[in-house]
């Protein structure tokens, strides 16, 4: 049938379970995964999940190619789908080294339990009616669903977020770490939206409106193009602040953890468990402040961004520091001889700050050595 045919029309609306749910939200490489395990250890809350597809969904809605009440419908029918099968012992993370495995869950014998159960024609109902008798919170980590945070309350308007923040040039040191730009559209597993638009290719949807300045800038001014306009969006929404949101900077998180996991515990009304230290020690929470390292990631992006980009980083610092956390300071931070630094590679990053690595769910202490570069020995 003719597109132009069809008559108008709107999508019904889904009813998704009768639960608690919290999104665990930020930009990309924001800290979420220090937070969700401790979250999940609570009373009530099941285990997190990692849901990838809900922020492709959001992306083709911000682009333009999902309209409104496909982006919901999808969210609806995707959450229903995702909750049944938790429920069922389907579709859930196994791997023993991910975090979001339920093997690495303090609730683990409960969750494999669940395999056992058979899909007969009540087991619906029954399930039904076990997520309102126990009153179930299920948690989710997402990417930048605060850009679209009225949106989320159409579909849902006890949707409940936990918003982590980071120092900018954290998230442009880690993002530019893991490749991000480079791997956009030519990597299978890093496989969010790759726009194209005549002339121009990979682009990101955040940059569809600028893709020439886009193209022009090296991979490092690409990662903050990218974090200066997400975290800018982030800064400037009413929700950040809304009584369905519980923000969190992550320096504050990881130096003041019984201060957040209390704040938790009245955010989500329910108490941790005896299994929340387990999961603060696997984590490496609490930790002391580190000046010196975040000095060298901070003197390694000024080194290797023009002067308009690190201008415009240092007033997203400024920006951050007055609004959200002054736990590092650009007037704190070590100043190297300029060039010192210069020198745009993965491993360069990596010497100065490694990614995290885990081992059973457990935040690895073990790091792997790379080729030292000639700048090394002035550490």
């Amino acid at each position: 049938m003719n597109k132009s045919l069809k008559p108008a029309h709107i999508i019904k609306k889904n009813q998704i379970f009768n639960a608690d749910y919290v999104f665990i939200d930020g930009v990309s490489r924001c800290g979420k995964a220090g937070i969700a395990p401790i979250v999940s250890s609570f009373e009530r809350v099941e285990h997190f999940k990692n849901r990838n597809i809900y922020d492709r969904f959001l992306l083709l809605y911000e682009s333009g190619d999902l309209s409104k009440q496909g982006f919901k419908y999808l969210f609806e029918s995707e959450l229903i789908n995702d909750v049944w099968s938790s429920m069922m012992g389907r579709d859930v993370n196994t791997n023993l080294h991910d975090q979001s495995s339920i093997m690495n869950s303090p609730k683990r014998k409960e969750y494999i339990a669940r395999t056992n159960r058979k899909d007969t024609p009540n087991i619906f109902d029954e399930i039904t009616n076990e997520i309102n008798k126990k009153n179930l919170i299920f948690p989710y980590i997402s990417d930048d669903f605060m850009t679209l945070g009225n949106l989320l309350s159409e579909i849902n308007e006890k949707f409940k977020y936990i918003i982590v923040m980071r120092n900018p040039i954290d998230l442009v040191f880690t993002n530019f770490r893991s490749g991000r730009p480079s791997r956009l559209g030519t990597d299978p597993r890093y496989n969010k939206p790759a726009f194209k638009i005549t002339g121009f290719e990979n682009l990101p949807c955040s940059m569809l409106n600028m893709p020439e300045k886009y193209n022009q800038a090296n991979p490092l001014e690409k990662c903050f193009m990218i974090i200066e306009k997400q975290l800018t969006a982030y800064l400037n929404t009413d929700i950040l602040h809304s009584k369905n949101s519980c923000l969190v900077p992550f320096e504050n998180y990881y130096v003041e953890t019984e201060k957040y996991i209390k704040l938790f515990e009245n955010f989500l009304g329910t108490p941790r468990t005896k299994s929340t230290n387990e999961e603060m020690i696997k984590a490496n929470v609490p930790r002391k402040t580190d000046i010196d390292t975040f000095s060298k990631k901070a003197n390694i992006i000024f080194d290797n961004m023009s002067d308009e980009y690190v201008q415009r980083l240092k007033n997203l610092c400024e920006r951050y520091e007055t609004e959200i956390s002054d736990i590092y300071k650009l007037n704190s931070i070590t100043k190297y001889s300029k060039g010192k630094f210069k020198g745009l590679s993965i491993d360069a990053f990596s010497q100065i700050s490694e990614g995290t690595r885990y081992h059973k769910g457990k935040r690895s202490n073990n790091r792997k050595s790379t080729t030292p570069f000639s700048w090394r020995k002035f550490f």
